[in-house]
């Protein structure tokens, strides 16, 4: 829980400092980057848990591989993030920094999963399935995913909101149903 809230105070104050500044796209790109190195590299996720390597030698690594590629605001914010020995954080603090940036930019991101490709229009239908969820002046973009072993029908996905009118998903429940039958078998 206490790392929860220290991830989302440094994602915040990050965010503030990017508005500040007018970086706000380009932190968010930059810090991407910094995320996919991170864990595109074995050696320096390793390093970042490594306690017996000392916060100066791995701030000179950092600035070594992202001095030329990040603005100084990102570099700074690393450079804290290890001197306060937060550095295993990173990864957290990137995926609540996107998490802030799409309310700061009123996006909603509804992701709608079906056995094939959906066109448009059924997908907007989809969407307002759960339009109360969403506020009303956001954006809406739609993530489709293609997922075969649903068999047929869809299921949607916004933040916490989960609606589920796949073939599989009624078969499960159907099945926890009959698993739950109080009558003795045989009659």
């Amino acid at each position: 829980m206490k790392f929860t809230i220290i991830v989302a105070r440094y994602a915040k104050a990050l965010l503030d400092a990017a508005v500040d500044n007018n970086t706000v796209d380009k932190t968010l790109e930059e810090l991407k980057f910094v995320n996919d190195t991170i864990e595109g590299s074995k050696e320096l996720s390793s390093l970042l848990s490594q306690p017996f390597v000392s916060n100066s030698r791995k701030i000179k690594i950092f600035e070594k591989l992202f001095k030329d590629k990040v603005s100084s605001l990102t570099l700074n914010f690393m450079r804290l993030m290890i001197d306060k020995n937060r550095e295993t954080a990173l990864l957290d603090i990137y995926n609540k920094f996107y998490e802030l940036y799409l309310e700061y930019k009123k996006i909603a991101i509804v992701t709608i999963t079906s056995a094939v490709a959906l066109d448009d229009v059924t997908q907007q239908r989809m969407v307002n399935i759960i339009r109360h969820k969403i506020e009303d002046d956001y954006v809406v973009k739609i993530n489709n995913v293609i997922d075969r072993d649903i068999i047929g029908g869809f299921i949607v996905n916004y933040k916490d909101f989960h609606y589920d009118a796949s073939v599989k998903g009624s078969i499960k429940r159907l099945h926890d149903v009959f698993s739950e039958n109080l009558f003795v078998k045989g009659f």
